[in-house]
């Protein structure tokens, strides 16, 4: 079988299940993230191995679902787990008998506020009662590495960034104006709700954001010398792969809804 046609066929297994488990939301949605935050941090850390990383897989990723889990049954100061995170896993490290290296603790650190937070968000996004801005952002998302991918093979000749060679200059603008006229789709569709200036704003937070956290896990398996994050997905690769520029565009999404909207 063809990657491409384990693509289609995945997606078309793949992409309504996706759509449900996030117009449901609720206790259909936690799950979701739950599992997909798990396998994307467990790509994400071993991403590092044939750099001699070996971080505190286990225990990094238990903490992180522990976080979600408080912070969507809104427990109260769910928050001060996040400060055992640090001394925690800086006492494993100590005292393991071999492989001790500093880097293995900002490695998971860091996959925390790459990972972990934007799953956290979402939970917040999916659930608003105002609108679903999860299933918002993730079309934008899809469409601007839609017509990224279709505008640089038709237009492309300027090359975007050395970090992703086939990507283009003319590719990204055409993502860019492809999201933003998507976005004024949404406007116009949920006018009461998504307002002018919020379709600017989200489809430029998106449209620029989402393709910027493509190039950065392009850079992670560029640094590591891996083709993809992994291959839970036929056809597509890791979580990780499939879900890099979402991740990317929701922590600043929810920015900007905090405080131009007042919705949370």
């Amino acid at each position: 079988m063809s990657e491409n046609t384990k693509r289609i066929l995945t997606g078309l297994i793949g992409i309504p299940v996706l759509v449900f488990v996030i117009l449901k939301g609720g206790i259909f949605f936690l799950i979701f993230s739950l599992i997909t935050c798990a396998i994307a941090l467990w790509e994400f850390f071993t991403l590092f191995d044939k750099n001699n990383s070996r971080p505190f897989k286990i225990v990094s990723i238990l903490l992180s679902l522990c976080l979600i889990v408080l912070y969507y049954f809104d427990v109260s100061n769910f928050y001060l787990l996040f400060l055992l995170y640090l001394p925690l896993l800086a006492t494993l490290e100590i005292f393991r008998r071999k492989q001790l290296n500093p880097f293995n603790l900002i490695l998971s650190v860091f996959g925390f506020i790459y990972v972990t937070i934007p799953f956290l968000l979402m939970n917040s996004l999916v659930n608003n009662p105002i609108f679903n801005f999860v299933i918002y952002i993730m079309i934008l998302v899809w469409v601007c590495d839609t017509f990224a991918y279709f505008g640089g093979k038709k237009f492309g000749k300027h090359k975007l960034s050395s970090v992703s060679p086939k990507k283009t200059i003319e590719g990204s603008l055409i993502g860019l104006i492809a999201t933003l006229v998507a976005s004024f789709v949404f406007h116009f569709l949920f006018p009461d709700k998504i307002f002018i200036y919020d379709a600017i704003a989200i489809g430029l937070i998106a449209g620029v954001f989402g393709q910027i956290g493509d190039l950065f896990e392009s850079l992670l398996k560029r640094y590591n010398d891996v083709k993809d994050s992994s291959h839970i997905i036929p056809g597509h690769g890791g979580v990780l792969d499939r879900f890099d520029s979402l991740i990317f565009v929701t922590p600043i999404v929810f920015v900007y809804i905090v405080f131009f909207k007042n919705l949370f």
